[in-house]
């Protein structure tokens, strides 16, 4: 006799399905920073069980997309330049070691993937298509990550990447030197398919410098600001 499809498998499968379609929304900036999330609405338009719902949620609050607030309700994770800070220098240091390992181990057709998608990106540049620029750039990330055959550091990079972008979309960010940014990918490029391991890791480590020193300053500003409050009151 066939056996039937597990009920638990799909449920499962919902569950992925419902995150991936509400972190899309959030990753597009239509669910904003800090707004709530209703289970009865997020059912009733996935059409899908409020236990499948919650369990998305779930998932997503474990990629910091969203949060719990005392347990009775769910909202859109909120920005800072604290968060943004942790995001970016957690980011150059999870690339840092994956570029290092690609250029360790780096095969003739990864290495080849990595030109075409630099490629990719030279022509969305010169090209105006900014948006898409920015999605080559972190296709370009993940290229090299993958080809560092390192299976929970991918995973962590995946997340990783997702903040970024969630920062990116909140913000309003683009890079302001497109020239400076070929540059860039272009030396990481050369670095990981000629094996040059430390200046790979270099360069992938450095490559949002100009961001994490803009944050950090912000930071001592806001600390300053905080210490002197209370003798202006």
């Amino acid at each position: 006799m066939t056996r039937l499809a597990s009920l638990k498998t799909e449920k499962r499968l919902l569950d992925r399905r419902a995150a991936d379609h509400i972190r899309s929304h959030i990753l597009a900036g239509v669910l904003p920073a800090n707004s709530r999330l209703l289970e009865t609405q997020l059912s009733e338009e996935l059409e899908v069980s409020r236990g499948t719902v919650r369990s998305a949620l779930a998932q997503l609050a474990g990629e910091g997309l969203v949060r719990q607030v005392a347990f009775t309700r769910w909202e859109v994770s909120g920005t800072s330049a604290a968060d943004a800070w942790e995001i970016y220098t957690l980011r150059g240091v999870l690339e840092g070691l994956g570029a290092r390992l690609a250029a360790m181990s780096l095969g003739k057709e990864e290495g080849a993937k990595l030109r075409t998608i630099g490629g990719e990106l030279l022509r969305a540049i010169r090209e105006g298509r900014f948006q898409d620029a920015t999605d080559i750039d972190f296709d370009l990330h993940a290229a090299i990550i993958a080809a560092a055959r390192h299976g929970r550091l991918a995973d962590q990079h995946r997340l990783i990447l997702h903040q970024v972008r969630f920062h990116m979309v909140q913000s309003g960010f683009l890079p302001k030197d497109y020239d400076h940014l070929i540059d860039e990918h272009e030396a990481l490029i050369e670095a990981v398919i000629s094996g040059d391991a430390d200046r790979a890791e270099f360069l992938a480590r450095s490559h949002n410098e100009a961001e994490v020193k803009a944050l950090t300053e912000l930071l001592h500003r806001g600390t300053r600001s905080e210490v002197a409050e209370p003798e202006r009151a």
